[in-house]
């Protein structure tokens, strides 16, 4: 392309001044201007999940369920998947020799109040292209309120917490897409935890079956009806609010049945059920530096005034491995006289009303829902005591619109609950997904 010199009125020794004329100008911004769309197009990705990336971008809208990213993707092949169950089933279970896939992955889950927070999940799916699975949402226990208690980051040969992994794969192997979460605040700097704040639990839960859903190695694999919610402990607690919050905050959810092991169905008998020898002393300390945060009131006088200073600290510092030695076993080390007083009469309303409040607004069991609902229950649990779950009972069955029965497993613990019902839960799972009916304990 050539420029002609344009001088007019030039000075003696001044440099020529060149005019480019109007054409030249006009196929100069074309070509910039293709040259920008080409690379837009090039940098935005696909807007749908192909393939199999290490993360995926999150939607330009938030919204709850949306996949921010996927962390890892592990290949367990048969001999591995094999050793992993027999952490917690020693003596195996059906097709345990089994491939699976493990994925972790982060999602959007929103909050009463409208925020989206990212929170963490795992999924484990029988390897290969087989579909129509059923789904199984799985709520774990507690691991503690630190982010480096996040379930995700639990490690069996260090900590003993609940050996998800095993428990998982044990359901996989059988034909399920598991998920799970790690709840809202974990592995999160900016946040607390919740602990036992029914609402977000539930929505934790919801939106990692939805979340489930847009991962690569699950889409179009899953049943659309047969999805079934399920915790341990504080899992129980979890699934129980999902299935009771479904209908309204995630209506593309609809639970077939609940299965809770040792769930909390009461925060407040939990609790007090200290004075009855349930063996907890530690769910005092991180409920209230979950309910003050979450709640932004204090509660005086339920903890002796010299746990005060440094509770948030020393909260936030332990897992549930070191929880039961660092709290003690008896209720006198560490929460007040008149609290155990309350607590031991049933009086928590009068002496604590506030606390006694919100104790109350955690509580499920009054779910006008369709589901199908069981809980697994250790006879000899010192955690979750077997009372809890009789008290439960009677409105559980007077409100509940689907079947609900009770199992209580003789010469069974807390923490070996999800293995010796193993067998029966799997038969009811695959009951309710052929279309037939449960059992009720309910008159």
């Amino acid at each position: 392309m050539k420029l002609k010199k344009w001088h007019p009125k030039a000075k003696k020794g001044s440099a020529p001044r060149y005019r480019v004329r109007p054409a030249v100008i006009l196929v100069l911004v074309l070509t910039l201007f293709e040259a920008v769309v080409v690379l837009w197009n090039n940098h935005v990705p696909a807007p749908d999940f192909t393939g199999a990336t290490p993360a995926i971008p999150t939607q330009s809208r938030p919204a709850p369920g949306n996949v921010v990213a996927v962390d890892s993707v592990e290949q367990f092949d048969s001999a591995k998947t094999t050793v992993v169950i027999h952490h917690n089933f020693p003596a195996g279970v059906p097709n345990e020799a089994s491939p699976v896939t493990k994925v972790t992955f982060q999602y959007q889950s929103q909050l009463p109040g409208g925020e989206f927070v990212t929170e963490y999940g795992r999924a484990y799916l029988p390897t290969g292209d087989s579909s129509n699975l059923p789904t199984l949402a799985f709520a774990p226990g507690t691991t503690g309120i630190g982010d480096q208690c996040a379930p995700s980051l639990e490690n069996p040969a260090t900590g003993a917490w609940g050996g998800y992994d095993s428990h998982l794969s044990a359901y996989a192997v059988q034909g399920y897409a598991v998920v799970t979460t790690d709840y809202e605040g974990l592995r999160d700097p900016s946040r607390l935890h919740h602990y036992m704040v029914g609402e977000l639990e539930g929505r934790a839960l919801l939106d990692a079956v939805r979340a489930l859903r847009r991962l690569p190695e699950a889409k179009n694999r899953l049943s659309s009806t047969n999805i079934f919610l399920s915790g341990y402990s504080q899992g129980g607690h979890a699934a129980f609010w999902a299935d009771k919050i479904a209908a309204r905050y995630a209506p593309d959810v609809r639970p077939l049945g609940v299965v809770g092991w040792g769930p909390v169905m009461s925060v407040e008998q939990t609790l007090t059920d200290i004075t009855h020898g349930a063996n907890i002393n530690w769910f005092g300390p991180n409920v209230l530096v979950s309910y003050e945060d979450y709640y932004h009131q204090s509660y005086p006088g339920i903890l002796l005034p010299r746990r005060q200073p440094s509770l948030v600290a020393e909260v936030v510092a332990h897992c549930i491995d070191t929880d039961l030695p660092y709290w003690g076993h008896t209720p006198v080390g560490l929460y007040t006289p008149e609290f155990i007083a309350a607590a031991g009469t049933g009086t928590l309303a009068a002496g604590f009303p506030e606390f006694a409040k919100v104790l109350a607004g955690n509580a499920v069991g009054d779910d006008p829902t369709p589901s199908a609902k069981r809980i697994n229950q250790g006879a000899r649990d010192n955690v979750v005591l077997p009372a809890q779950q009789t008290a439960a009972l009677p409105l559980l069955c007077s409100s509940s619109v689907g079947p609900v029965g009770y199992y209580a497993y003789p010469n069974t613990t807390h923490y070996d609950a999800m293995q010796h019902s193993f067998s029966d839960t799997l038969a009811w799972m695959r009951t309710l997904a052929a279309g037939q009916t449960v059992p009720s304990t309910c008159r």
